[in-house]
């Protein structure tokens, strides 16, 4: 297990070199505290945490670290350290688009926090369901978990900002799946409603976030086939003035990404209404800074959207220039993605090849243990048996001599009474001889004394 492990340090440290300093820092300080963490509760939460470092980078690797806290979890029989393993391990899954995979690990962990009824952690598991179900589609499920996730964050989101930032969220995504179906009255419904709070608690990421979905909202709502031009007129304006509240606040914040994202949208709205000169500004601003990010992703629309502008403006050959561009950006996505599923392939061949042999050779100390343990068990039940037989035989053997001695006891008081008996037959039996002597004594003398008297008489007679 131990070399499985090193092994699994190794392979997060390889990662650690394409992730921001400050992210870095957390990831090394927590590769440190791994290298010397016993078997407990301490380790899986740095396993975890180190996972949830690593996450977008390398979910793979993300998975691998919390399957190695949920297994020391179980092992210490800590269910809140499981429950947080097996949530992380839906949250990787769907960012790899696993959607069943996270499905079933989001299930288990909720099935998990229930039991301990820790309220935040099932209303933020419920979401994460609503959120699997909206990216496929399944917007009634998506819905349904939503406002469950809603209805206890606001149970529990009287006491403090923590829970009104979950309620906000879920507003937000409430808002997302209605956006999706082109429901959008209760898209904007939702999307004020989480704004409204976002501004309550001072969340400017939220406050940017939600304004830009506003945006969406009204953009979209222009380009819809039934709407007549005044609608489509004031449907743009609107998307326009929150497109540029979002862009204003992602410049507050610094954030790169989102000013980059509010350009672009602001160049697509400018497009839309034939003002070309100002969705080029826009949209050259929104590439210079996806460059400089090294977004791909917004590249790809970035040029796609210069595209469409330059075509426009019969700039063909411009055209031309930034649609291979997108092009490039499109298949170097794809490309990218399949290297990475070909190098998270590797090493996970590499990683399973080790972890087999160490659960092999684990297995074979649990045989030996397994096999100790029952020949332990063995001779304990053979002595306990033992002892048993021994107990029973003294229990036998205590009972017969008790007998015995009972038996004894008896015959002894009958030889008792016996010789009682004889002794009194003999006494009365002497007593009847002496009678009979004594008599026949009085009766000798009896008969002497006649004889004498007799004699006398005789003597007498001659001598008259």
């Amino acid at each position: 297990m131990k070399k499985g492990m090193k092994y699994l340090l190794l392979v997060a440290m390889l990662f650690c070199y394409c992730i921001s300093f400050s992210q870095n820092r957390k990831i090394d300080s927590l590769l440190t505290l791994l290298k010397t963490d016993k078997e407990d509760t301490n380790k899986v939460n740095h396993l975890n945490n180190l996972g949830w470092q690593l996450k977008h980078n390398n979910p793979d690797t993300a998975i691998i670290l919390s399957n190695q806290a949920l297994t020391i979890a179980e092992k210490c029989s800590w269910k809140k350290g499981m429950a947080n393993a097996l949530s992380n391990l839906g949250v990787y899954n769907y960012l790899k688009a696993e959607y069943p995979k996270a499905l079933d690990y989001y299930f288990k962990a909720l099935s998990m926090v229930e039991k301990l009824r820790d309220k935040s952690a099932i209303a933020a598991l419920l979401g994460n369901l609503g959120t699997v179900y909206r990216n496929q589609a399944d917007y009634p499920k998506a819905l349904d978990y939503y406002f469950k996730a809603l209805k206890l964050a606001e149970e529990i989101g009287t006491d403090g900002l923590q829970d009104k930032n979950g309620i906000a969220t879920k507003l937000g995504n409430i808002g997302n799946v209605y956006y999706a179906q082109t429901d959008y009255p209760k898209a904007l419904d939702y999307y004020f409603k989480a704004l409204k709070m976002a501004e309550e608690l001072g969340d400017k990421n939220g406050i940017e976030r939600h304004l830009s979905n506003i945006g969406n909202v009204y953009a979209d709502q222009a380009n819809y086939t039934k709407a007549s031009p005044p609608e489509r007129n004031q449907s743009l304006a609107r998307a326009l003035d929150y497109y540029s509240m979002a862009l204003k606040m992602a410049e507050e914040l610094t954030d790169k990404k989102g000013i980059a994202i509010n350009h672009c949208n602001i160049g697509n709205l400018y497009i839309a209404t034939k003002k070309y000169s100002q969705a080029e500004t826009y949209l050259l601003e929104a590439l210079k800074l996806v460059k400089e990010i090294g977004a791909v992703g917004h590249e790809k629309n970035v040029e796609y959207s210069l595209s469409e502008l330059y075509l426009k403006t019969n700039r063909y050959e411009l055209a031309f220039t930034h649609y291979k561009k997108f092009i490039i950006a499109r298949d170097s996505i794809a490309n990218d993605e399949n290297a990475k599923k070909q190098t998270r392939t590797e090493m996970n061949f590499e990683f399973e090849k080790k972890e087999a042999e160490t659960k092999a050779e684990q297995e074979k100390k649990d045989l030996r243990a397994s096999e100790e343990k029952t020949k332990q068990k063995l001779f304990l039940w053979f002595t306990i048996a033992g002892l048993g037989i021994v107990l029973v035989v003294a229990v036998f053997i205590f009972r017969s001599l008790q007998l015995n001695k009972k038996k004894n006891k008896i015959i002894t008081e009958q030889k008792e009474m016996v010789e009682k008996q004889k002794e009194i037959v003999e006494e009365k039996q002497k007593e009847i001889l002496d009678s009979i002597y004594y008599a026949r004594r009085i009766q000798r003398a009896l008969i002497t004394n006649e004889k004498y008297i007799e004699r006398k008489l005789n003597y007498l007679k001659r001598k008259n």
